[in-house]
């Protein structure tokens, strides 16, 4: 792989929104290794999950309070860079199907992919698969406190996250 720099980031237009609308998760496939369970087209977008036989399944977490971060981890030292990726999801109200679901989650290595406030799907955990690293659950004290989940999902990747052409998403959800 080249370092070469083959282009600049422009400003562009103000047309950009912050925020996450919806999460699909499932456990990372058995099996495969790497990058061998999805397709990159020549500008590195996922357009096509390989082999694959269990289907995302959909969260969708509270208005404005859900996000995911990215953050370089760099060793010059060492030569080395890698991605840590933060996902943190809230979910109002606690109930039994609430505390099932999030138990699943912690139990497994996850892929997870996130769709933005813009319309834009990005692929999480595609190298090592994510795992669920804290959280709480919590009544809430006054009236308006959330009564409900926080979970904070992360992994540390090799490579940043990819966007997922949003023609294939719908095939992929239960």
């Amino acid at each position: 792989m080249s370092c070469d720099i083959i282009s600049g980031i422009s400003k562009g237009c103000r047309e950009n929104a912050g925020g996450i609308v919806e999460v699909y998760m499932r456990a990372y496939p058995e099996g495969y290794v790497g990058n061998d369970w999805y397709t990159l087209d020549a500008d590195e977008i996922v357009t096509a999950f390989d082999g694959l036989t269990a289907s995302f399944y959909q969260f969708s977490p509270n208005k404005n309070s859900s996000n995911w971060v990215e953050n370089i981890q760099s060793s010059v030292e060492n030569g080395t860079i890698g991605y840590e990726q933060v996902l943190t999801l809230v979910f109002a109200k606690n109930d039994a199907d609430k505390r099932n679901s999030i138990k699943i989650l912690g139990q497994n290595n996850l892929i997870t992919i996130v769709r933005d406030k813009n319309e834009v799907y990005w692929l999480l955990g595609a190298q090592s698969g994510l795992e669920v690293s804290g959280g709480n659950s919590s009544s809430g004290t006054l009236l308006n406190d959330l009564n409900g989940w926080n979970i904070t999902v992360g992994g540390t990747e090799a490579l940043p996250a990819y966007e997922v052409d949003a023609t294939i998403i719908d095939a992929l959800i239960a």
